[in-house]
């Protein structure tokens, strides 16, 4: 094996030669009449798809595994669901109060809602005993009266959290 330093974007990089068998004449031969066209050597090309092939694949394994995590976390809710804590989802704004969890005979999850507000005289105890989860929501705004960092223990895929002053 030989190898050879460049100065590609003000780092050094270390290339080596490296030879791979089985690869199809066809697809090789395709490859070398694009790098002409492109002004590269049919190394650079090689490296350049690799790298985008690559990064697409950890991009797609991070998707499939979001989605994964985000049937498993609705087989939850509904598992709880069964189990007797409500279930409120798919609305766009709801503001519950103290009032509102009180007058609750069991634990809620609140699931799809793009903006879940908590209002001011909601106290973490309250909002400990009754709220179950908070899955995939948008934004959900808590008081200052509840520690953000406790209550995001029942959360999954909440896009924003906010605490009111």
């Amino acid at each position: 094996m030989s190898s050879s330093e460049t100065g590609s974007s003000g780092s050094e990089e270390e290339k080596k030669q490296v030879t791979i068998k089985g690869v199809d004449k066809e697809l090789y031969d395709k490859a070398l009449q694009m790098s002409r066209e492109m002004g590269i050597t049919v190394g650079e090309l090689i490296n350049k798809s690799l790298k985008a092939f690559i990064s697409l694949a950890d991009v797609t394994n991070k998707a499939v595994t979001s989605m994964a995590q985000a049937i498993s976390e609705s087989s939850k809710a509904f598992v709880e669901g069964a189990k007797g804590a409500r279930i409120i989802s798919n609305i766009d704004e709801l503001i519950v109060t103290r009032e509102d969890l009180e007058n609750l005979d069991s634990q809620v999850t609140f699931r799809g809602i793009k903006r879940l507000v908590f209002s001011n005289d909601v106290t973490w105890e309250l909002f400990d005993s009754k709220v179950s989860s908070i899955v995939m929501c948008d934004e959900v705004v808590l008081p200052k009266t509840i520690p953000k960092l406790k209550a995001v223990e029942k959360m999954r895929f909440v896009k924003k959290i906010t605490v009111t002053q």
